[in-house]
């Protein structure tokens, strides 16, 4: 009887669940057939749906394409747009209270807001109406659509409001901030050159490699104008990406026509960023007009597009990681206060005053935070929010972007482009710090990096600078004809995976920050085997988790656990690995966490706890360096100072063997062969509305195992300080086959609604998961015959 209750129980509850679903998918549904009047517009305007939601934008003109653009972005985007206004302003204490202030005051010290306002009073008429005309139609959907706002606005507590140009070229500003990757990497190495000294530290700061130019390109940062400071960090954060979800990490290739089976290039492309949160970072839309055509995917709330196939060219982007943020340690005046000196000259400290809201939902109001920050002629004064020097000095910021502001950015340019040389006219303009893979119609490719980077005269950027008079430090910025790329290379294609992609002769300090060389390892070991490649290979490619650095260190570490009795299993499971990244495999689980261990063995003794997990954090920092420590097997860093032994590389392993022993014995019981990779490593796609694992199996997509790890080309990235879950990972995969008419392929790890209970919130997360393919659509023909609906915009 109690059973039969409890049955009945459960029925109700499901019956009660679904008629909820029902009734919120209507409140919170917008419409895609029939009319809308909008008088923004000059001539009517078509939108087509296909089976994935997917918005094909048929005007008469551009101006009308993104007029209906920005629209079409408002309703299918309009929470996720709007959340991203509040965070690129610094004003997401507005809505979550507390828990937004240190975001908000990184990001107006850094000067997001404030250097966006600036920039849209240069713009040129063409460049501020082009941005205009996507605002026209954002605006017209959060004026005249109230009715089908989502309910996720709502729930926020957000009443949108009209956005103008300062707040477009703020949010650029924000994206542009995104990709400067070097702020973390500075701080690292000043902690490091403050607990070790200078000669120390440099033992184990960042090596870079251009696996093209094998040694005599392995970049090391030169230590000869660090200087001890005595930095204290206060704020953890200043650690992180300030806008660490929308850093982007990423693969990129484009092939010639000679190596493609298609006669035509083809481009591929599969950004990685944290793109859990459905529906995703990507909004996939197409602009057609009679001359022109576009399909690809835009950011959140900007016109153009990211990643796209035009009429003329295909594009890719990945983050170059070049480096235009410096670091300098400033002394204040004794004798003077809110002075600073350059050498014996005294100068004043520029004072902007802000007052930041932040959301107190015991009142149901605002409380005011005031912010006051100093600049010096370098920039802000960061150490004045969460971090403090020794003997009155600190620590200002300058940074490129700012300084390098185009009338004319080159977002838009790039979608009119219509060969490869046009394309890399309009991405030198590009202010953000990108890799750009460009094919064109005629049969050309091309590798381009956008992004100004300074010629610097002291130093690399590795570490703070000391000031140390009125001299600059900078000359300038590298020319666009100096910077990283190629055209036409001999070997029929050109890559990149956020590596060192200089030659051993550039003559410029570049970057000293780059990722580790075994996603494009692996690159190399796919596409430079002879023949061609058909686009299907490519889409497999991209799906590829082979793992290279555990191909290298594998048969280093399998002997040190074979010579012991109780890592014995785990030496042979590893033995017989064939170094992919399986989910359903052991020695994944066996090799990450022991080589975990091990990393943290090997640094913490001298770094101790919190600066070792500060490094260890940042993969890139630390993964090839110590990757040439085991291979040359002979660093006295392997020793543990803490004991009177003199440990070796191979204690070391064992040992950390040992310990992932411990680990994963608590989690998945004492049978290595349980300990399948895709148990612990997993993926969450979770609701807009909540995060976490336990709302997204009702209110996400759920909970998966997860392919690949950190170091594949299908990357699978997890927190050292947190394993395993993935947290960066494809946020979508796009390959453009230029001898195709009809369609590219592409799927995004979520969908195109942002809506909850919206059925394109997550319906492309299964062939995502299953590497099925899947498309974007091209031709007007192939447009029409998988149209689900038919929207008229009327003037």
């Amino acid at each position: 009887m109690f059973r039969k209750i409890l049955i009945g129980f459960a029925v109700l509850l499901l019956l009660l669940v679904a008629t909820a679903a029902i009734y919120l998918q209507r409140v919170n549904d917008y419409q895609a057939d029939g009319r809308i009047d909008l008088d923004i517009l000059d001539r009517p305007v078509t939108v087509i749906r296909d089976e994935s939601g997917v918005p094909y934008i048929y005007a008469q003109s551009m101006d009308d394409a993104l007029r209906a653009q920005g629209f079409i972005a408002a309703q299918d985007r309009l929470s996720q747009i709007e959340f991203t206004k509040y965070m690129s302003g610094g004003r997401l204490a507005e809505l979550i209270g507390p828990a937004g202030l240190r975001t908000d005051i990184r990001h107006r010290v850094v000067g997001i807001p404030r250097h966006g306002k600036r920039h849209a009073a240069l713009l040129t008429p063409e460049a501020r109406r082009s941005i205009q005309y996507f605002l026209d139609g954002l605006n017209a959907y959060i004026e005249n659509q109230v009715h089908e706002h989502p309910l996720g606005l709502r729930l926020m507590g957000i009443e949108p409001t009209p956005w103008t140009i300062e707040d477009a070229m703020t949010m650029r500003y924000f994206l542009h901030w995104s990709s400067t990757g070097n702020l973390e990497s500075e701080l690292i190495t000043q902690a490091l050159v403050d607990r070790l000294g200078a000669e120390r530290a440099a033992e184990i700061s960042q090596l870079t490699i251009n696996p093209d130019a094998e040694g005599s390109s392995a970049f090391r940062a030169s230590p000869d104008s660090w200087s001890v400071a005595g930095l204290r960090i206060t704020d953890p954060g200043w650690f992180q990406p300030l806008s660490e979800r929308f850093a982007a990490g990423s693969n990129q290739w484009v092939f010639s026509p000679g190596r493609s089976t298609t006669g035509a290039p083809v481009l591929a492309n599969n950004p990685h960023i944290d793109a859990r949160r459905l529906p995703g970072i990507w909004h996939p839309v197409a602009l057609i007009t009679p001359e022109f055509r576009v399909v690809g995917a835009a950011g959140p709330g900007t016109p153009g597009f990211a990643v796209a196939r035009t009429s003329h060219i295909a594009f890719g982007v990945t983050n170059s990681n070049g480096d235009g943020l410096d670091l300098f340690i400033e002394r204040e005046d004794p004798e003077r206060p809110g002075y600073y000196l350059e050498g014996e000259r005294s100068l004043p400290f520029e004072t902007i005053e802000e007052t930041l809201l932040v959301r107190d939902r015991s009142t149901g109001g605002y409380r005011e935070q005031p912010l006051v920050i100093r600049l010096t002629r370098r920039g802000p004064v960061i150490s004045d929010h969460g971090m403090s020097l020794e003997d009155g000095r600190v620590i200002s910021m300058r940074w490129a972007v700012p300084e390098t502001m185009e009338p004319d950015p080159g977002s838009l340019p790039l979608l009119r482009a219509r060969n490869v040389s046009e394309a890399g006219a309009a991405i030198a303009r590009i202010a953000a710090y990108y890799n750009y893979v460009v094919a064109d119609m005629d049969g050309n490719i091309a590798h381009f990096t956008a992004g100004s980077v300074p010629i610097r005269l002291r130093g690399d950027g590795s570490a703070p600078l000391e000031v140390m008079d009125g001299r600059d430090a900078w000359a300038g910025m590298i020319p666009a004809d100096e910077m990283p790329g190629a055209i036409n290379p001999a070997r029929g294609w050109v890559g990149n995976a956020n590596h060192r992609t200089l030659p051993a002769d550039y003559p410029y300090a570049y970057s000293t920050h780059f990722a580790h060389s075994w996603r494009y390892r692996r690159m190399l070991q796919l596409l430079d085997k002879p023949g061609k490649f058909s686009p299907d290979d490519h889409w497999q490619f991209m799906r590829d988790v082979g793992n290279t650095m555990a191909e290298a260190i594998v048969p280093l570490m399998v002997p040190a656990l074979l010579a012991h009795e109780d890592t014995r299993e785990l030496g042979e499971i590893l033995s017989g690995w064939d170094y992919v990244d399986d989910p359903d495999a052991v020695a994944p689980t066996i090799f990450h966490a022991t080589y975990r261990s091990f990393a943290r063995r090997v640094f913490t003794d001298e770094l101790g706890e919190e600066l070792a997990m500060r490094m260890l954090q940042h993969v890139y920092y630390w993964q090839d360096r110590l990757y040439r420590m085991i291979e040359a097997n002979e660093s006295d860093w392997f020793d543990d100072v803490d004991t009177e032994a003199i440990e070796s590389r191979d204690e070391l392993f064992y040992l950390a063997a040992l310990d992932a022993v411990g680990e994963l014995s608590a989690t998945l019981g004492s049978d290595p062969q349980e300990w399948r990779w895709g148990r612990v490593h997993t993926v969450t796609f979770f609701s807009p509305l909540i995060p976490g694992e336990a709302a997204a199996s009702i209110l996400g997509a759920g909970t998966h195992p997860m392919f690949g790890s950190t170091e594949t080309m299908n990357r699978g990235k997890f927190s050292f300080n947190d394993p395993y879950a993935a947290t960066y990972i494809d946020s979508m995969r796009f390959v453009a086959d230029l001898s195709d008419p009809d369609k590219v392929w592409a799927v995004l790890a979520g969908g195109v609604s942002g809506r909850q209970f919206d059925p394109h919130l997550k319906d492309q997360v299964g062939p995502w998961l299953s590497g099925e393919p899947h498309y974007l659509w091209f031709s007007d023909e192939a447009i029409e015959a998988h149209a689900q609906s038919a929207l008229l915009l009327t003037p």
